[in-house]
């Protein structure tokens, strides 16, 4: 069976504020590592993750990239679009736009797709 992770697991296991969360999230994360358990992360998990950990938690940019790339890269991680994901964290690291707006240019980038926006960040990817 393939589990959807929600936000809170990557948060407690990052972050590692509380001492019982800490314990079940890294059990958690043991097993998805070594693919005792599947999990599908969606892309609002993801981008929430990023979100809290940069903004509420103050954790740099680079670091929270790095942290969520090891996640995605686990055995146990079945995403079908984790090329997607790690270009969309690509273009955060290198360009000064929002996780939406970084998905929206990679999957441009690679699924073809136009894009639509009067936002002028999409033109810096």
């Amino acid at each position: 069976m393939v589990h959807l992770l929600d936000t809170n697991i990557i948060i407690r296991f990052l972050i590692g504020d509380h001492e019982d969360f800490l314990l079940q999230s890294t059990e958690i994360f043991k097993n998805i590592e070594t693919s005792k358990i599947q999990v599908e992360i969606g892309e609002g998990v993801l981008m929430e993750a990023y979100f809290v950990l940069t903004k509420f938690y103050k954790i740099s940019k680079t670091e929270v990239i790095n942290d969520l790339k090891t996640i995605l890269a686990f055995d146990g991680v079945i995403n079908h679009n984790k090329a997607i994901l790690f270009e969309t964290f690509s273009i955060l690291e290198n360009k000064n736009i929002d996780f939406v707006d970084a998905l929206i240019c990679a999957k441009s980038k690679l699924q073809g797709y136009g894009k639509l926006s009067f936002d002028n960040d999409l033109k810096r990817c």
